[in-house]
């Protein structure tokens, strides 16, 4: 690689003639559903969204960002979604818990992660969920104002 330290900002060429300065966008790979995901599994289960880039750099990092409506069905229930690679968490958590009055909650779940795979062969992300009663559901457009679910990967240069 060349390394050019003009002024405060270094850019940097690899070998394949790619220019990149830290901090700057890569590249952006996207997905969206308008499909209802449900499950009533108490362990985590795939949802069938997926999202896949190959990074040009190996030191990049990957920004995930994850965004759709949810919904629980029962009260006393939580349900939650993860943004995974492989078996390991990235980002996600508990996006719904409903109370002991009855009330059914719906809820925006807007999660995102950091991962730095240190290599430019293609990485898969996926989108699992799990409840620990009733049925959890992604849910998009099930609203006037509701939009897809909409999955997004960012590479970010170092």
């Amino acid at each position: 690689a060349i390394k050019h330290s003009g002024g405060t900002s270094a850019l940097t060429i690899d070998s394949s003639g790619n220019v990149h300065k830290a901090g700057m966008v890569v590249q952006l790979v996207n997905t969206s559903s308008s499909n209802a995901i449900s499950t009533t599994s108490t362990s985590d289960v795939d949802t069938g969204i997926t999202l896949s880039i190959t990074p040009k750099f190996s030191a990049s990092k990957l920004w995930l960002l994850f965004s759709t409506r949810v919904y629980i069905s029962q009260a006393n229930a939580e349900y939650i979604v993860y943004i995974k690679h492989g078996s390991t968490i990235l980002g996600g958590g508990a996006t719904v818990f409903t109370g002991s009055n009855g009330d059914r909650i719906a809820g925006t779940c807007n999660l995102q992660g950091f991962h730095s795979p240190n290599s430019t062969s293609q990485q898969t992300y996926k989108i699992t969920h799990r409840v620990n009663a009733g049925t959890g559901y992604l849910m998009p457009n099930s609203h006037p104002f509701d939009t897809p679910v909409k999955f997004v990967i960012l590479e970010i240069a170092q």
